[in-house]
């Protein structure tokens, strides 16, 4: 039997094992190396997993607010409005944040947060721009360093080399270089490639960097390089309607507006500012402010809300899309954010502060910018005002066949004189509280002004007294005559009349910005000035945004101005002959008042302007008169009271 021939296959050669990580070379068989090291403590902090923190988060972990009100470790708690504006810089698509914001509602303190959370996590080099460099050097010292100091998360990345924190230079030992600059230095501003940068008070940079382009595009630049990475933040309190803050927030992909809920009906709503109310009668701002009265009210159940309560609706409120609900992915969202929704900021501070811009355009201004977070815009006042509205506003001030002359409200008068080539113009204004004014008279004195028969007639008729309706006689408490032109008799008149009767000279200055009154006190004089005539220069323009302001406002109250049915239309003529427009100078817009034709006369409005200077000037205290007018009505008899500067029986027989 053939036996079974089995072929076993070749074994294959052995392959090459690798050397296990350590061993020897050929030779040293099984014998193992060991090489010890360890990380330094910067490579553990790169390789450390990080915690996953949102910038809020971080924040009220590690953050120390260095000064303010809320000085300490950071609490959501307290503006919890504030926490989604952070966590939203934070998102990986967004490039832009804008916040629109009324003053000390937390707008900066966010841009700080989201500064240190990228310091911690993502450091990279980042700008802060400012609106001038003493304003740089002010926060990096005031806030970024104590900032950077006070946080154990980034207290451990300062370099031992002290010049690394420097005034407009910081440097972090994880990379982080940060930057400030100021919005007039193009130097500044077109240096470094930045990936942060952080704009703060927008409004406040010039329109220009010299020769070149507005600072926030220059800026802007310098993040070309991290067009994937970068991030951009900017905060500030509007002005204007062409302002960078405000067209940063109109063309933003997402507008977000703040919603609250109502503590009694849980009704979801956004705050606006006419549901902000008071009680019913005379309040005055000084009284709100004191008693703390004002009240916000739902518009769905009628509850009236305390300051408490506007907190807790607050806090369980949150924020909406106003625009852009469909945009998924977002590349800009802006914040607009008024000062009602602010723990720090009282409802009654509001209504006090409208109360004092109704017959103050300077402060009309000041409450649309720091209270409503909105621009101001020239139309909502209509500067151009018509001749025609407020001629139907005249009415008699008295019944009839009634004696007096003056109203009860009013309490004082004043009158101004513009000097003329043939005739002394005088119009005399009662006063009462809060600026309240009735044009009593406006009258012409004929003559020739370089003779003194005409101002003879001026200091006869300046002595004058008229009928108040409690039957007190009121005299002309001060007055003011333009020294325009013929100053030196104008001088001659007054310089016996001064320091007696209050009679002043004065002049008008169209300066921008100068303040309604300033005083050349002759009593500082040396020499031969010593005998010089006290001179009231009037600051015309502001002047003027003031009486256009009060002239808007349509219920009696505080600075609205009452006219006598004895006022002419030609009167109503001269009074609306100028109107306000903004030009520009070296790029840079200002207000100016101009006559609407170059032919249009404007003695009524220059009469106005100046009454409203001298009454000013002598700041009456108007509670305190009037309680005497008003014990003369009764038959009590009055005790005077010898004051400082404010003037309390003069003028009252």
């Amino acid at each position: 039997m053939q036996s079974e021939l089995i072929i076993n296959p070749p074994h294959p050669p052995p392959s090459p094992q690798p050397s296990p990580i350590g061993r020897g070379r050929e030779g040293q068989g099984e014998r193992e190396l060991f090489l010890p090291f360890t990380f330094c403590l910067s490579e553990r902090r790169v390789f450390e997993k990080k915690e996953q923190l949102t910038v809020s988060q971080w924040a009220e972990k590690y953050r120390i607010v260095p000064i303010g009100a809320h000085r300490g470790p950071w609490r959501n708690d307290i503006s919890p409005h504030l926490v989604q504006i952070m966590d939203t810089w934070a998102l990986p698509h967004i490039r832009e944040v804008i916040i629109c914001k009324a003053p000390q509602t937390g707008g900066t303190e966010v841009m700080n947060n989201c500064a240190a959370y990228a310091m911690d996590r993502n450091p990279s080099t980042m700008m802060f721009i400012m609106p001038s460099e003493a304003i740089a050097k002010k926060v990096n010292s005031d806030r970024i360093i104590p900032m950077i100091e006070q946080s154990h998360a980034l207290q451990k990345l300062i370099s031992p080399n002290p010049d690394d924190l420097a005034k407009l230079k910081i440097k972090l030992n994880n990379g982080t270089i940060i930057y400030m600059a100021w919005s007039n230095s193009s130097a500044a501003l077109a240096t470094f490639p930045i990936k942060y940068l952080f704009f703060d008070e927008t409004d406040k940079y010039p329109p220009f960097v010299g020769k070149e382009s507005d600072p926030i595009t220059l800026g802007e630049k310098r993040a070309r390089t991290f067009r994937h990475t970068y991030k951009i933040f900017k905060v500030s309190t509007p002005t204007r309607e062409d302002g960078h803050i405000w067209k940063a927030l109109q063309s933003a992909d997402i507008l977000y507006k703040y919603y609250v809920l109502c503590p009694h009906c849980k009704t979801e709503q956004l705050m606006v500012f006419d549901n902000l109310k008071c009680p019913e009668g005379e309040i005055t701002p000084e009284q709100i402010r004191r008693e703390n009265i004002a009240y916000y009210e739902c518009p769905n159940c009628k509850s009236h809300w305390t300051d408490i309560q506007r907190d807790k609706a607050v806090r369980a409120g949150g924020w909406k899309k106003e625009k852009g609900e469909n945009i998924v992915r977002p590349r800009s969202v802006a914040f607009h954010l008024p000062s009602w929704i602010s723990p720090d900021v009282s409802l009654s501070e509001i209504a006090a502060a409208y109360l004092l811009s109704k017959s103050d355009k300077a402060k009309l201004i000041d409450f649309y910018n720091d209270y409503l977070a909105e621009p101001f815009v020239e139309s909502q006042q209509g500067d151009s005002l018509k001749e025609d509205d407020l001629y139907k506003r005249r009415y008699c001030f008295t019944p009839e066949k009634a004696s007096w002359q003056v109203p009860m409200s009013a309490c004082i008068l004043s009158a101004f004189a513009d000097i003329q080539a043939n005739r002394i113009e005088v119009c005399v204004i009662a006063w009462g509280q809060g600026f309240q004014s009735w044009i009593i008279e406006r009258v012409q004195l004929p003559g020739d002004t370089t003779q003194p028969q005409v101002w003879g007639d001026l200091d006869r008729y300046l002595l004058k007294e008229w009928q108040h309706e409690s039957g007190a006689r009121l005299k002309i408490v001060t007055a003011g005559i333009d020294s325009g032109y013929l100053a030196p008799d104008v001088y001659r008149f007054v310089r016996p009349r001064q320091l007696g009767r209050r009679i002043y000279a004065t002049k008008g200055s169209s300066t921008v910005g100068k303040p309604l009154i300033s005083v050349t006190d002759p009593r500082k004089k040396k020499g031969k000035d010593k005998n010089r005539v006290t001179l009231i220069i009037i600051g015309t323009e502001t002047a003027k945004d003031t009486i256009f302001a009060r002239l808007q406002i349509e219920d009696a109250g505080h600075g609205y101005v009452h006219f006598s049915e004895s006022l002419d239309y030609d009167f109503f003529k001269q009074l609306c002959s100028e109107q306000c427009l903004t030009k520009y100078s070296k790029g840079r817009p200002y207000r100016v008042w101009e006559k609407k034709r170059t032919d249009a006369r404007n003695e009524a409005l220059d009469l106005f302007v100046g009454n409203l200077a001298v009454i000013e000037l002598l700041n009456p205290n108007f509670e305190i008169i009037k309680n005497q007018i008003a014990a003369i009505f009764k038959g009590q008899k009055i005790q005077v009271k010898k004051t400082g500067r404010r003037v309390i029986t003069k003028g009252i027989e």
